[in-house]
């Protein structure tokens, strides 16, 4: 069981894309009220990170004994914190796709994926239900964009409060040493 300093490669580069794709999805739904014409889009993304996060917990299941221990210090209140917004994050980042895509078939559509491929339809047309799930959406959406701000406050505490940069831990960028190290002393 060999922990390391650093987040595995795939971890890393699945929570940047992750990252940019919710922040994006999260500003185009708030944008959807003045411009119907980005739905498509929203609805198409929403897809891609529902499929991005199933990945990225099995990977992360996969090789649950080669991520890094936590900075903080367990069983202290900022410990906690941290694993209870990670928790929460990832219920959040599936629960949120999974309330659109029964939305849209609610609302009697299907849920397409950039016109390449259709979710099956899981829900009969309702518009009521329609209504509550979209609320629902709405608000755990709302709630995603609180805990992502929380997350980033979380790393710029240990920055400033601990003088501890964890952010190379979650870049997808090889070490220092290894850049400067000759790609065939590396292996």
């Amino acid at each position: 069981m060999k922990h390391t300093s650093r987040y595995p490669f795939s971890i890393s580069l699945l929570h940047w894309v992750l990252a940019v794709a919710l922040i994006g999805n999260l500003i185009i739904g708030w944008m959807l009220d003045d411009n119907e014409d980005l739905l498509t889009l929203h609805k198409s993304i929403g897809i891609v990170i529902l499929v991005l996060v199933l990945v990225r917990v099995v990977i992360r299941l996969r090789m649950r004994r080669r991520l890094p221990p936590s900075t903080n210090q367990a069983g202290t209140p900022a410990y906690h914190a941290e694993k209870t917004v990670h928790h929460i994050l990832y219920v959040l980042m599936l629960v949120i796709p999974l309330l659109g895509w029964l939305k849209t078939n609610a609302a009697g559509h299907v849920a397409s994926c950039f016109g390449l491929f259709s979710l099956p339809t899981l829900v009969s047309k309702s518009r009521e239900l329609s209504y509550w799930l979209g609320q629902l959406h709405a608000l755990t959406a709302y709630g995603l964009a609180a805990l992502v701000a929380l997350h980033v406050l979380g790393a710029l505490a240990h920055r400033v409060l601990k003088s501890e940069n964890i952010l190379p831990r979650i870049l997808p960028l090889p070490r220092r040493a290894e850049q400067k190290m000759p790609a065939s002393d590396r292996g």
